[in-house]
């Protein structure tokens, strides 16, 4: 009966031994520095400047790739910032997030519902974003814009203007 006791002692410690191997080889796996820790960074970081109205992580965020139009990312001007401050994140979602195989571009998916500030009813969009990865500084940049019900709005093709000379409210 001892020689039996030792028997599965000694199982469960080998168990035991290799189960700890395979758990620090996954650990192992999920540096810090690696594309899919990375990935998971930016993705974290979009969502939370989103919800939190820090534009200015976002806009850092974007960048067109090389092969990209360049106009595909717009620029940051002060009108935009103004106006994005006006805009209140209630909440952020990730519905999906995927990457493809060779690790080089992604795929996120956010649900998002926000309200302006002159406005208590509150909308929800679906906001797809593209990623790229940058292997040289190790980080993951996007080639999306902000949503479309985040952009500028048109102003109005012609304006009214009163003046004391001219009261008659004709269009300029």
């Amino acid at each position: 009966m001892p020689q039996f006791i030792n028997k599965c002692s000694a199982i469960f410690i080998l168990i035991l031994l290799v189960s700890c191997i395979v758990s620090c080889a996954e650990i192992a796996g999920l540096d810090s520095n690696s594309p899919i820790s990375r990935f998971k960074h930016s993705e974290d970081l979009y969502k939370a400047s989103l919800r939190w109205g820090e534009w200015i992580n976002i806009f850092q965020l974007q960048r067109p790739r090389d092969s990209d139009d360049i106009s595909a990312v717009k620029p940051l001007s002060e009108a935009l910032l103004i106006h994005l401050d006006h805009i209140k994140v209630t909440h952020t979602e990730t519905l999906s997030s995927a990457m493809n195989t060779d690790k080089v571009t992604g795929q996120s998916l956010f649900l998002i519902e926000y309200h302006f500030d002159n406005s208590a009813k509150i909308q929800t969009i679906r906001h797809k974003v593209d990623w790229w990865y940058d292997s040289e500084n190790n980080i993951w940049f996007t080639n999306t814009s902000l949503p479309k019900e985040f952009d500028l709005p048109e102003t109005a093709p012609g304006t009214i203007k009163l003046s004391p000379k001219n009261s008659s409210g004709m269009r300029q």
